[in-house]
């Protein structure tokens, strides 16, 4: 009986015009620029990471030595180091 009060109060909140103004004005003012910034933010990251991948794969074959790779670039993208020494390890 209580459950079928609030379903029916949220029903008439929800089909409240000036309820649905109020949360679209919301959207496109706090919540659409927050996620376009998060976006652009993790597009920037990405790029980032493919140009460092790639210098990598330059340096060190994936395909001949993973593990060498795989160390350059934890160290590169995870602890934020330049990873200018040479690779000795022959996975």
């Amino acid at each position: 009986m209580l459950r079928h009060l609030l379903f029916q109060a949220i029903r008439r909140i929800v089909a409240d015009p000036r309820v649905q103004q109020k949360a679209a004005a919301t959207y496109d003012k706090e919540v659409k620029p927050r996620i376009q910034e998060a976006g652009k933010f993790a597009k920037d990251n990405i790029d980032f990471a493919r140009g460092e991948l790639k210098d990598i794969a330059t340096e060190t074959n994936p395909l001949d030595n993973p593990g060498g790779f795989l160390r350059k670039a934890q160290k590169r993208l995870l602890k934020g180091d330049e990873g200018d020494e040479t690779d000795k390890t022959t996975d």
